[in-house]
């Protein structure tokens, strides 16, 4: 999956950003995509939309594993780097659950990123 395939996805899957994912020059850029994503996915946590969350989450996870080298380097730099401040955005409890459902892969690269050195 490349970048315009990935930004598709996307707009495909949630339908609220598509107009945002489709306009230049976010459509054609793998990392603007997946800002948008990463932007709606922290206003859907600070609306209190853990089913939101969840799914936003598993498209991330879709993309990267699905996803060309450019896809999956852009949702580790922007949508991975997001965590901490969607950590920061919501209740302890909130952040359990969300990394109860959080998918393995984004868990995983996740941790990788938070424990890497000079982070």
């Amino acid at each position: 999956m490349n970048q315009y395939e990935a930004a598709a996805q996307i707009a495909d899957e949630i339908p609220e950003i598509q107009k945002e994912i489709v306009r230049a020059p976010v459509f054609g850029s793998a990392y603007l995509s997946v800002k948008v994503l990463a932007n709606y996915t922290a206003k859907m946590l600070q609306q209190h939309q853990l089913r939101q969350v969840q799914l936003c989450m598993l498209l991330a996870e879709k993309i990267y594993n699905r996803g060309n080298q450019l896809v999956k380097t852009a949702v580790e730099n922007v949508f991975i780097f997001s965590f901490s401040s969607f950590r920061m955005s919501c209740s302890r409890q909130e952040w359990l659950e969300i990394q109860r459902v959080m998918p393995a892969v984004l868990f995983s690269l996740y941790i990788q990123q938070v424990l890497k050195p000079g982070v």
